[in-house]
């Protein structure tokens, strides 16, 4: 297998009651144990907007403190999720602010390369979804600086969006950027309604990262394998094109986190291999 499995930061936590995901102030450095011990390649290093300076990643000691950590447990962190932006857009807001979040994503890209991502997950739905032509426009308008930042420094933006598929590939290819690519949550399709197997050969020509959650139509996150996602359809589409990114567990936990992270992992590896 050389798609590396990564797990999103927090998953490897005591859940919080009051929020789905959040970052592991307290825990993160023993994370990086945790997923090791459970061999895991790599983390997903999670940015959101509340208290982002203090996130390790924005600062020149914290990510020192994270390739040590790294280098300490050969767990990586290939991949980034900027939550920052769910409530930070580049539409609906005034020039000022776009500008602003245009400079934060530049200056994050930065970051990000030097603790070692390869595909930064910009999420583009919910809030932040794209509902007319006007923000379609604005939003890879907002992206040109950025993305040839991103193409310098050897990594890739990824567009999570709860488009469809056709939508979601034009979206993506009229930035006609090789920095550009698709960041695919399973979960979030399924929710949708959507085939997440012919979904994955249409993406998968842009495809730099998958987020593998499972959710019922119209539901919240569930087990994989318990919603509407149909992981052994999915994986055995994407066997044959070749993919070697990165897929993240964004799943459920709860008090035995460990436990389910561990039964996550081993479904991944059966269903992948």
């Amino acid at each position: 297998m050389k798609s590396p499995i990564a797990i999103m930061q927090g998953r490897l936590s005591p859940p919080r009651p009051d929020r789905l995901q959040c970052f592991p102030w307290k825990t993160w450095e023993r994370e990086f144990e945790y997923a090791a011990a459970l061999g895991l390649d790599a983390i997903e290093w999670l940015f959101e907007a509340d208290d982002f300076k203090r996130n390790p990643v924005w600062t020149p000691a914290g990510r020192t403190a994270i390739r040590r950590r790294a280098a300490e447990t050969g767990v990586r962190t290939v991949s980034l999720c900027a939550d920052y932006f769910m409530s930070h857009p580049f539409f609906r807001i005034s020039v000022t602010e776009r500008l602003r979040s245009v400079d934060m994503i530049c200056r994050l890209v930065d970051a990000a390369r030097e603790v070692g991502v390869q595909s930064l997950l910009l999420p583009v739905l919910e809030v932040s979804e794209v509902r007319t032509p006007a923000e379609r426009g604005l939003l890879l308008e907002s992206l040109q600086h950025p993305l040839a930042l991103a193409l310098t420094a050897g990594l890739r933006i990824g567009l999570e969006t709860e488009l469809p598929v056709a939508d979601y590939s034009a979206l993506v290819r009229d930035a006609a950027h090789p920095a550009l690519g698709v960041y695919y949550d399973t979960g979030n399709a399924a929710a949708c309604g959507y085939d997440t197997a012919a979904d994955i050969v249409s993406l998968s020509p842009l495809l730099c990262g998958v987020h593998l959650k499972d959710r019922p139509v119209g539901g919240s996150s569930v087990p994989l394998g318990q919603g509407a996602a149909r992981f052994d359809r999915f994986f055995a589409a994407l066997r044959p094109l070749g993919y070697e990114g990165v897929f993240t567990l964004q799943t459920t936990s709860g008090a035995d986190f460990l436990g389910d992270a561990r039964r996550h992992v081993q479904f991944v590896k059966e269903h992948w291999q």
